[in-house]
């Protein structure tokens, strides 16, 4: 069964009539994934553009040497492979699944034309993808100009505020996301624990003070961590 409700509410389709919607809906394919599962494969070629109507995303890169890179995390109406549809390339990222999840799949050349027949769609489509770069811009600067505390303190923010404040990720994960090792994941998450801003368990982290993890993101002072 489709999830139409679901991708009716995301703002992308708001200038379509009922009528419009429906016809997209039409040829859109829905699938679940579980945690873990490959929804699209980096390199591959460029065939469908997904739609994510329930649960989170990574979109990971891998090394020379085998580690993760975690990109961005995507959520509810965010789309994967709409670059590579618009540009003719592969698939830039590999997305996978971290919760269990619902995505509306569109075929690259249906997904193309819903563009060229809906001037409206098309200018939020890059809207979107604008403020996904200014994003990634963002955090190149926080690389260069951050201390590694800041930026694990600053995903734990970002995070909470799309997720709440329980957070299903490890901190393997968090290290991919933030750009450092595990082990140096593993000893300031175990100083935010031993400050009372997190608690851990496995496969989890919960955010339980986050004005302290605001103070962090700007820079730790030595009375907190």
């Amino acid at each position: 069964m489709k999830n139409f409700e679901a991708i009716k509410t995301c703002n992308l389709f708001g200038t379509l009539s009922e009528k419009e919607k429906a016809k997209m809906l039409s040829f859109s394919v829905q699938k679940d994934f579980e945690r873990g599962d490959i929804i699209s494969q980096e390199g591959d070629k460029s065939s469908f553009v997904y739609i994510v109507t329930g649960g989170q995303v990574k979109g990971t890169r891998f090394t020379s040497d085998g580690r993760e890179l975690i990109l961005e995390i995507l959520g509810q109406c965010d789309m994967i492979g709409q670059v590579a549809a618009i540009s003719g390339e592969p698939y830039y990222y590999t997305a996978i699944a971290l919760t269990h999840t619902t995505v509306n799949i569109i075929k690259k050349e249906e997904f193309m034309e819903l563009l060229r027949q809906n001037p409206g769609i098309a200018s939020k489509t890059f809207i979107a993808l604008g403020r996904r770069l200014r994003a990634a811009q963002a955090k190149i600067e926080e690389f260069v100009s951050d201390k590694v505390e800041q930026r694990i303190a600053k995903i734990f923010i970002t995070l909470s505020n799309r997720m709440g404040n329980e957070i299903p990720f490890t901190r393997q994960e968090i290290a991919s996301m933030v750009g450092t090792t595990i082990e140096t994941a593993i000893r300031v998450t175990s100083r935010f624990k031993e400050a009372k801003v997190i608690k851990t368990t496995r496969g989890k982290i919960q955010i339980i003070d986050k004005q302290k993890l605001e103070i962090l993101a700007e820079g730790p002072p030595l009375n907190i961590v």
